[in-house]
């Protein structure tokens, strides 16, 4: 008689889909152009303000690990919440530190908060109607058995 192994027993662990994994690459991106083109320069300016930066240093770390499906869906979700604070966080302290910003400055901080805030919405949407289809699928299992 075959033995089963106690891992056969345990729930698959869900990742992130494809579009999941991509939205997370394409909110790492940005946020690397968002750290050269506007957080850099503020650092410089004023080095007082790199422990606000700590908390998206590290969701930028855990994108990493989106990107490359290491990193579970329950977690990503998680992740995404907290970029989206992430997000009006980095926006109040930028519009609280710099008094009169330059067009061009305020150009990059629409378009970056504006495509921050798309990203996350949209995997935020995505992981939920990821669960909601499987959970769909389970009942109909569970009403044909």
């Amino acid at each position: 008689m075959p033995t089963r192994s106690h891992s056969a027993l345990l729930p698959e662990v869900k990742r992130l889909s494809t579009l999941g994994r991509a939205l997370a690459a394409l909110q790492l991106v940005k946020e690397t152009l968002t750290v050269v083109l506007l957080g850099l320069p503020l650092l410089v300016q004023q080095p007082v303000l790199v422990p606000a930066v700590l908390p998206g240093l590290v969701l930028y770390l855990y994108r990493w690990g989106m990107v490359l499906g290491q990193v579970p869906r329950r977690v990503a979700r998680v992740v995404w919440v907290l970029t989206l604070l992430d997000e009006v966080w980095g926006l109040i302290i930028y519009h609280s530190v710099v008094n009169e910003p330059t067009a061009r400055q305020l150009r990059y901080l629409t378009w970056s908060y504006g495509l921050g805030l798309t990203f996350t919405v949209a995997a935020l949407a995505e992981i939920y109607l990821g669960q909601r289809r499987e959970r769909r699928h389970l009942r109909a299992l569970l009403r044909a058995a």
